[in-house]
Protein backbone atom coordinates (compact mmCIF):
# COMPACT_ATOMS: atom_id res chain seq x y z
CA UNK A 1 0.00 0.00 0.00
CA UNK A 2 1.82 3.56 -1.04
CA UNK A 3 1.63 5.91 1.91
CA UNK A 4 1.19 9.82 0.62
CA UNK A 5 2.51 12.68 2.91
CA UNK A 6 0.27 15.72 2.32
CA UNK A 7 1.71 17.64 4.87
CA UNK A 8 5.13 17.99 3.98
CA UNK A 9 6.77 17.16 7.12
CA UNK A 10 9.42 14.70 6.97
CA UNK A 11 8.37 11.55 9.19
CA UNK A 12 10.60 10.65 12.59
CA UNK A 13 13.19 8.30 12.21
CA UNK A 14 11.98 4.64 13.43
CA UNK A 15 12.80 4.21 17.16
CA UNK A 16 14.84 1.04 18.15
CA UNK A 17 11.52 -0.59 19.61
CA UNK A 18 9.68 0.03 16.77
CA UNK A 19 11.88 -2.34 14.31
CA UNK A 20 14.81 -4.88 15.68
CA UNK A 21 18.23 -3.74 15.66
CA UNK A 22 21.92 -4.51 16.40
CA UNK A 23 21.14 -3.70 20.30
CA UNK A 24 18.85 -6.50 20.34
CA UNK A 25 21.09 -8.65 18.61
CA UNK A 26 24.07 -8.00 21.16
CA UNK A 27 21.76 -9.09 24.33
CA UNK A 28 20.54 -12.35 22.82
CA UNK A 29 24.62 -13.02 22.07
CA UNK A 30 25.37 -11.97 25.58
CA UNK A 31 22.48 -14.28 27.12
CA UNK A 32 23.86 -17.16 24.77
CA UNK A 33 27.56 -16.61 26.03
CA UNK A 34 26.71 -16.07 29.49
CA UNK A 35 24.76 -19.71 29.68
CA UNK A 36 27.46 -20.96 27.70
CA UNK A 37 29.99 -19.82 30.35
CA UNK A 38 27.36 -21.59 32.53
CA UNK A 39 27.03 -24.65 30.87
CA UNK A 40 30.74 -24.60 30.13
CA UNK A 41 31.42 -24.14 34.08
CA UNK A 42 28.89 -26.14 35.03
CA UNK A 43 30.41 -29.00 32.92
CA UNK A 44 33.55 -28.56 34.12
CA UNK A 45 32.91 -28.67 37.60
CA UNK A 46 30.89 -31.81 37.31
CA UNK A 47 33.75 -33.37 35.29
CA UNK A 48 36.17 -31.99 37.94
CA UNK A 49 33.96 -33.45 40.46
CA UNK A 50 33.95 -36.94 39.20
CA UNK A 51 37.46 -37.04 38.58
CA UNK A 52 38.09 -36.00 41.70
CA UNK A 53 36.18 -39.04 43.09
CA UNK A 54 37.87 -41.58 40.88
CA UNK A 55 41.59 -39.88 42.23
CA UNK A 56 40.57 -40.63 45.59
CA UNK A 57 38.79 -43.87 44.84
CA UNK A 58 42.05 -44.73 43.20
CA UNK A 59 44.26 -43.52 45.99
CA UNK A 60 42.35 -45.11 48.39
CA UNK A 61 42.88 -48.50 46.47
CA UNK A 62 46.63 -47.67 45.80
CA UNK A 63 46.66 -47.83 49.32
CA UNK A 64 45.09 -50.93 50.06
CA UNK A 65 47.14 -52.58 47.66
CA UNK A 66 50.11 -50.73 49.27
CA UNK A 67 49.06 -51.92 53.08
CA UNK A 68 48.23 -55.69 51.43
CA UNK A 69 51.42 -55.58 49.71
CA UNK A 70 53.51 -55.06 52.96
CA UNK A 71 51.03 -57.82 54.51
CA UNK A 72 52.09 -60.20 51.85
CA UNK A 73 56.12 -59.44 51.86
CA UNK A 74 55.62 -60.14 56.24
CA UNK A 75 53.76 -63.32 55.14
CA UNK A 76 56.49 -63.87 52.58
CA UNK A 77 59.19 -63.88 55.25
CA UNK A 78 57.58 -65.56 57.91
CA UNK A 79 57.35 -68.68 55.17
CA UNK A 80 60.59 -67.90 54.18
CA UNK A 81 61.86 -68.21 57.78
CA UNK A 82 59.25 -71.59 58.41
CA UNK A 83 60.76 -73.17 55.36
CA UNK A 84 64.57 -72.56 56.53
CA UNK A 85 63.20 -74.13 60.03
CA UNK A 86 61.77 -77.13 58.21
CA UNK A 87 64.62 -77.69 56.41
CA UNK A 88 67.31 -77.10 59.50
CA UNK A 89 64.70 -80.12 61.17
CA UNK A 90 64.73 -82.51 57.89
CA UNK A 91 68.24 -82.67 58.01
CA UNK A 92 68.87 -82.68 61.38
CA UNK A 93 66.05 -85.67 61.36
CA UNK A 94 68.08 -87.24 58.46
CA UNK A 95 71.53 -86.60 60.18
CA UNK A 96 70.11 -88.19 63.46
CA UNK A 97 68.79 -90.74 61.42
CA UNK A 98 71.70 -91.67 59.26
CA UNK A 99 73.83 -91.86 62.56
CA UNK A 100 71.48 -94.36 64.08
CA UNK A 101 71.73 -96.43 60.63
CA UNK A 102 75.38 -96.31 60.83
CA UNK A 103 75.35 -97.44 64.24
CA UNK A 104 72.89 -100.70 64.31
CA UNK A 105 76.03 -102.04 62.35
CA UNK A 106 78.94 -101.58 64.55
CA UNK A 107 76.60 -102.46 67.57
CA UNK A 108 75.69 -106.13 66.13
CA UNK A 109 78.85 -106.46 64.86
CA UNK A 110 80.82 -106.19 67.85
CA UNK A 111 77.93 -107.60 69.79
CA UNK A 112 78.18 -110.92 67.98
CA UNK A 113 82.21 -111.27 67.54
CA UNK A 114 81.98 -110.54 71.47
CA UNK A 115 80.02 -113.38 71.70
CA UNK A 116 82.25 -115.51 69.85
CA UNK A 117 85.62 -114.16 71.17
CA UNK A 118 83.81 -115.36 74.94
CA UNK A 119 82.95 -118.87 73.42
CA UNK A 120 86.56 -119.36 73.33
CA UNK A 121 90.34 -119.91 75.26
CA UNK A 122 93.16 -118.16 74.82
CA UNK A 123 92.21 -116.01 72.27
CA UNK A 124 92.41 -111.89 72.22
CA UNK A 125 91.84 -109.29 69.57
CA UNK A 126 94.37 -106.49 68.78
CA UNK A 127 92.24 -104.52 65.66
CA UNK A 128 89.18 -104.41 63.89
CA UNK A 129 89.36 -102.20 61.06
CA UNK A 130 87.68 -102.37 57.17
CA UNK A 131 89.22 -103.48 54.49
CA UNK A 132 86.94 -102.76 51.28
CA UNK A 133 84.22 -104.49 51.82
CA UNK A 134 85.19 -107.14 53.91
CA UNK A 135 86.46 -107.18 57.86
CA UNK A 136 90.22 -107.36 58.88
CA UNK A 137 91.09 -109.05 62.41
CA UNK A 138 94.04 -109.15 64.16
CA UNK A 139 94.59 -111.05 67.15
CA UNK A 140 96.75 -113.94 69.02
CA UNK A 141 96.03 -117.24 70.71
CA UNK A 142 98.00 -119.50 73.18
CA UNK A 143 96.98 -122.37 71.24
CA UNK A 144 96.22 -123.75 67.70
CA UNK A 145 93.25 -125.65 68.47
CA UNK A 146 91.86 -121.93 70.33
CA UNK A 147 92.29 -120.36 67.14
CA UNK A 148 90.85 -123.27 64.90
CA UNK A 149 87.88 -123.04 67.02
CA UNK A 150 87.39 -119.49 66.95
CA UNK A 151 87.94 -119.90 63.16
CA UNK A 152 84.92 -122.27 63.41
CA UNK A 153 82.47 -120.47 65.50
CA UNK A 154 82.88 -116.93 62.88
CA UNK A 155 81.84 -119.44 59.93
CA UNK A 156 79.08 -120.84 61.61
CA UNK A 157 77.84 -118.23 63.71
CA UNK A 158 75.66 -116.99 60.86
CA UNK A 159 77.00 -113.08 61.07
CA UNK A 160 80.73 -113.80 59.49
CA UNK A 161 80.88 -114.95 55.84
CA UNK A 162 83.59 -115.79 53.36
CA UNK A 163 85.80 -116.47 56.59
CA UNK A 164 89.24 -116.16 55.40
CA UNK A 165 92.81 -116.82 57.53
CA UNK A 166 95.51 -114.73 55.82
CA UNK A 167 98.70 -114.73 57.80
CA UNK A 168 99.84 -116.76 60.88
CA UNK A 169 102.54 -117.55 62.34
CA UNK A 170 104.24 -118.33 65.37
CA UNK A 171 105.80 -115.78 67.95
CA UNK A 172 108.14 -116.89 71.10
CA UNK A 173 108.71 -113.55 71.91
CA UNK A 174 109.59 -113.77 76.09
CA UNK A 175 109.86 -117.34 75.99
CA UNK A 176 106.01 -117.62 75.57
CA UNK A 177 104.92 -119.05 72.38
CA UNK A 178 101.72 -117.75 71.03
CA UNK A 179 100.09 -117.67 67.65
CA UNK A 180 99.74 -114.12 65.84
CA UNK A 181 96.87 -114.19 63.10
CA UNK A 182 95.41 -112.02 60.29
CA UNK A 183 92.08 -113.05 59.06
CA UNK A 184 89.43 -111.12 57.14
CA UNK A 185 85.44 -112.13 56.81
CA UNK A 186 82.37 -109.94 55.66
CA UNK A 187 79.48 -108.83 58.83
CA UNK A 188 75.76 -109.60 57.59
CA UNK A 189 73.42 -107.74 59.83
CA UNK A 190 70.76 -110.03 61.24
CA UNK A 191 66.97 -109.84 59.48
CA UNK A 192 64.29 -110.67 62.07
CA UNK A 193 63.06 -114.08 60.17
CA UNK A 194 66.97 -114.94 60.07
CA UNK A 195 67.63 -117.62 62.16
CA UNK A 196 69.99 -117.90 65.34
CA UNK A 197 73.57 -118.38 65.24
CA UNK A 198 74.57 -122.37 64.44
CA UNK A 199 74.58 -124.27 67.69
CA UNK A 200 77.29 -126.76 68.30
CA UNK A 201 80.44 -126.66 70.52
CA UNK A 202 83.89 -126.74 69.19
CA UNK A 203 85.90 -128.94 66.86
CA UNK A 204 87.41 -131.98 68.67
CA UNK A 205 90.85 -130.93 70.30
CA UNK A 206 93.29 -132.50 68.45
CA UNK A 207 96.89 -131.22 69.77
CA UNK A 208 99.79 -131.16 67.94
CA UNK A 209 103.45 -129.65 67.73
CA UNK A 210 104.73 -126.35 67.83
CA UNK A 211 104.97 -124.15 64.64
CA UNK A 212 107.74 -123.32 62.45
CA UNK A 213 110.08 -119.61 63.59
CA UNK A 214 108.14 -116.55 62.96
CA UNK A 215 107.66 -115.02 60.06
CA UNK A 216 105.48 -111.90 60.35
CA UNK A 217 105.86 -110.59 56.47
CA UNK A 218 104.68 -114.35 55.28
CA UNK A 219 101.10 -115.85 54.96
CA UNK A 220 100.20 -119.46 56.30
CA UNK A 221 104.09 -120.96 55.76
CA UNK A 222 105.78 -123.51 57.32
CA UNK A 223 103.59 -125.04 59.32
CA UNK A 224 103.27 -128.74 60.11
CA UNK A 225 101.19 -130.88 58.27
CA UNK A 226 98.96 -131.48 61.79
CA UNK A 227 98.50 -127.56 62.18
CA UNK A 228 97.42 -127.41 58.87
CA UNK A 229 94.90 -129.91 58.92
CA UNK A 230 93.44 -128.23 62.30
CA UNK A 231 93.48 -124.72 60.51
CA UNK A 232 91.68 -126.47 57.90
CA UNK A 233 88.85 -128.02 59.99
CA UNK A 234 88.49 -124.72 61.71
CA UNK A 235 87.77 -122.91 57.96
Amino acid sequence: MIKINLLGVAPPPPTASAVGGPPASMATQAVVFAGALIIFFGSVGIIYKIWTNEIADLTKRRNQEKLRQTELAEVRSQNARYQQRLTDLESRINTIQALQNSRVGPVEMMSALGGLVNRTNDVYLYTLAPSGERLQLKGQASTVDSMANFLAFLKKSGSFDNVQLDQFYQDDLRDRVTYKFTLSCEFKLPTPAGGTPAAGGPPPRAGGPQGTPPSPSGGIVGQPAQIQQRLKQGL
